[in-house]
């Protein structure tokens, strides 16, 4: 049997009498208990709608929050009965009803009345009351418990194909809070335990996660909560989410083109583009596509009808035909253009690590810091036990006690894409997306986590070897294949995994690549990790900046000074203390004493200590 979600959203049901100091909201074509009659009907017009033109089609219903304009128990009445009218005229079974609360119905008295009665609240107690009203709600019309306490509270199999996923957004909303935000880890944790494998997941919520209404990408989200929660989708492969809350119908991709955000829009706004979506399955062996159907309210102006419900045409509204839940064989670039995602406002503070590893802020020298990568980036270094200690000698000027893997942290997909997103995070949160003509991957693992970056900002891109395992490549790997004398690349972008004094870099420009980096203005770096033992700034990888390092050996070194550089993490690791000397003065060395690699430069010794 044919098949549809009927997706409607902010309803803003209300009161048309103000009772105290509460607002009264004359916006909504739902106002009782004066207008019921007008509501009614308005409400029955809609439902008309839906069966003239999906008549005979099993009917999943998904409300996306804001039911009442103020959670007031009056309003939640005759929302049942609204609510009640389209379940039994369009036949709708209980077990195929999604409803997602909002910011809009909570009850702020309630959290008034608590806070009065308490001192020490905790964040349950909180949630109970405020979603008191929510709860006889939902209880009374679907027969089932709504657990104000949980993140994912419900989840509905749409003709097991698709898994329906309502996720309360309103959760830390109080007196003063109304973005949405979310505890992550919870979610996780709730999210594995009702997933189906075997479905397609979208996640329903209310508030918007991208903007339609106004020109950018942040919705009405907490800015941070928001950067891990579209991290965890992506991580779960969920591509799509249905909101509510801007009163906006339209549809729109989060920055990089992995997740779709559709908005119903407002089913009742006098003043607002009054709007509902359907979306229809599309039978297919192997795909699984919903057509999207958009109709908005239209205004007469005349006595006799003063509005009426119609389709409306798709490409007017800037929106696609039809949403492509799961295709059997989809492009090979689906996989690697994943989710850019937004800057944190506390970007661009120098961090000092504290008993416990995290960042606190001391000035406002231009660097990178994000929460949300960088601290999580370190909880993968532990995890995964990537800081490996030792006596490690990789080359003349490589030497330390300690090191970190980063290939490791690269072989599972979901910390790839992290990694990726990582330094997507830097390049967008510095502008630098708007400056760079060309995208370096440096060695094998930078070559990896920079084509993200290659792709979604449709830069000309290269890779290039470490400066002293260019023996090891083939010529063509050696090789920019980008002339440069006309000064067409000014500003140069460099991603590698890991910078420690910048060395390397400095004899890639000059040794290696002079001829094409002489005519370039500047080159910026970023790497996952800094393992170096200055404070973190932008100029630390320039030789005027090293060569004032006590004992830096500038003889092994070129000098460049046009690098400006970020780092998601600063990580120290400590050198072998032997000078230029070390082959004499370091017993581990020279006795082979400890895990020493013979890579790279390392070479010729072996071959002169064998002759």
């Amino acid at each position: 049997m044919n098949s549809i979600i009927l997706h409607i959203s902010d309803l803003h049901i209300s009161l048309d009498t103000k009772i105290g100091e509460d607002r009264l909201n004359e916006d909504s074509y739902l106002r009782i208990p004066g207008d019921k009659e007008n509501s009614e009907h308005y409400i029955q017009k809609f439902i008309n709608k839906v069966q003239e033109d999906f008549k005979d089609y099993t009917i999943y219903l998904l409300v996306t929050g804001d039911i009442t304009d103020r959670g007031a128990g009056l309003e939640f009445d005759y929302a049942k009965q609204y609510f009640e009218k389209i379940i039994n005229n369009l036949d709708i079974d209980l077990d195929k009803i999604l409803i997602v609360p909002g910011d809009h119905d909570i009850s702020r008295k309630e959290i008034e009345t608590l806070i009065s009665s308490k001192e020490d609240i905790d964040l349950k107690e909180l949630n109970q009351a405020k979603f008191k009203n929510f709860i006889s709600f939902y209880k009374e019309l679907l027969n089932k418990e709504f657990d104000p306490n949980k993140i994912i509270f419900d989840n509905v199999n749409f003709q097991d194909k698709i898994e329906l996923i309502g996720v309360n957004s309103s959760y830390h909303v109080d007196l003063t809070k109304t973005e949405g935000k979310i505890n992550i880890s919870k979610f996780s944790d709730e999210l594995i335990k009702i997933k189906n494998n075997d479905l397609k997941q979208i996640i329903c919520c209310h508030h918007n996660i991208a903007s339609l209404f106004e020109d950018t990408n942040s919705g009405q989200w907490n800015p941070d909560n928001r950067v891990s929660f579209i991290s965890n989708l992506e991580q779960n492969n969920i591509k799509y989410i249905f909101s509510g809350n801007e009163h906006t119908n339209g549809c729109k991709k989060t920055t990089g083109d992995t997740i779709t955000v559709s908005d119903a829009g407002t089913l009742s706004s006098k003043k607002n583009d009054s709007a509902f979506k359907i979306y229809e399955l599309i039978e297919d062996e192997n795909n699984i596509i919903l057509k999207n159907h958009i109709y908005a309210l239209q205004r007469t102006g005349s006595n006799d009808g003063s509005y009426y419900w119609d389709k409306r045409n798709n490409a007017g509204a800037k929106q696609p035909n039809k949403f492509e839940i799961l295709i059997a064989a989809p492009p090979e670039l689906d996989n690697e253009v994943t989710e850019i995602l937004n800057s944190s406002p506390n970007q661009g503070k120098v961090k000092s690590s504290n008993e416990n590893n995290r960042e606190t802020y001391d000035s406002d020298i231009n660097i990178y810091y994000n929460p949300e990568f960088t601290d999580v980036l370190y909880d993968k270094v532990r995890e995964l036990n990537l800081f490996h200690s030792g006596h490690f000698h990789w080359s003349e000027t490589s030497r330390a006690h300690n090191w970190i893997d980063t290939s490791k942290l690269i072989e599972n997909k979901k910390n790839l894409d992290f990694t990726k997103n990582a330094i997507i995070n830097v390049i967008e949160s510095k502008n630098l997306e708007k400056k760079i003509d060309l995208i370096l991957g440096l060695g094998y693992e930078g070559n990896i986590i920079s084509t993200k970056a290659a792709i979604k900002y449709n830069k000309p891109y290269a890779f290039l070897p470490y400066s002293y395992r260019y023996d090891e490549h083939h010529e063509y790997e050696n090789e920019l294949n980008f002339n440069n004398e006309n000064n067409d690349f000014k500003n140069i972008l460099i991603i590698t995994d890991v910078v420690n004094d910048g060395r390397t870099i400095r004899k890639l420009i000059k040794k290696r690549q002079d001829s094409f980096f002489k005519n370039v203005n500047k080159i910026y770096i970023i790497s996952l990790f800094y393992t170096g033992q200055s404070k973190l700034n932008n100029d630390i990888l320039n030789f005027e900046f090293v060569k004032n390092i006590k004992g830096f050996d500038t003889k092994n070194d070129e000098e460049i000074n046009k690098l400006e550089f970020y780092t998601v993490k600063s990580l120290m690791v400590e050198k072998c203390p032997y000078g230029e000397n070390f082959r004499e003065e370091c017993l581990i060395v020279k006795d082979n004493l400890g895990c020493v690699n013979l890579f790279y430069d390392e070479s010729k010794y072996v071959d002169k200590a064998s002759n």
